[in-house]
């Protein structure tokens, strides 16, 4: 288990409205993309490599619009590589959480984090690690690779979550 993050400015964005969002200066001249979901909606900033994912708390994501106030943002997601779905690599000036850095490899996250609380994939579906943080919600890492004995893949994928 991790400590809970105290001083990201990615960490400090959850649980916030799509009206606070969206006054960020890096999202002001970014396109942004809304999909909806049974459970969720999706804010996506593909040039910036960043995807926020909110959810209702007081009524039905389908009884929501994309900036309703009851949103609150519940993941971040944050891409190391571009995307066959067109999200390019992050590369702003803000800091990753629990100083992740984009050139680290899975043997360095794990120095880095210690052992995961969970782990899946492998074979057929790539690797990821998933840590907790000790006041609720996580950070989920999705590896390069397929083959758990491959200590150097990088990672493309990390959701900052609630």
């Amino acid at each position: 288990m991790l400590p809970t993050p105290s001083d990201n400015y990615f960490f400090d964005l959850l649980n916030q409205s799509p009206a606070t969002t969206s006054q960020l200066p890096v999202l002001a001249t970014a396109e942004r993309t809304i999909k909806v979901f049974p459970d969720c909606i999706y804010h996506s900033y593909k040039s910036l490599g960043l995807a926020f994912c909110f959810t209702a708390i007081t009524k039905p994501i389908n009884e929501c619009d994309p900036n309703d106030p009851v949103l609150r943002l519940n993941a971040i997601d944050i891409y190391n590589g571009t995307t066959k779905d067109g999200f390019q690599t992050y590369q702003g000036d803000l800091p990753l959480p629990c100083g992740v850095t984009p050139a680290m490899q899975a043997h360095e996250l794990v120095s880095l984090l210690g052992e995961p609380n969970r782990k899946g994939g492998g074979g057929r579906v790539p690797c990821w690690i998933d840590y907790k943080f000790e006041r609720g919600g996580g950070l989920m890492i999705q590896l390069h690779g397929i083959d758990w004995e491959d200590r150097t893949m990088g990672w493309s994928s990390l959701v900052l979550y609630q």
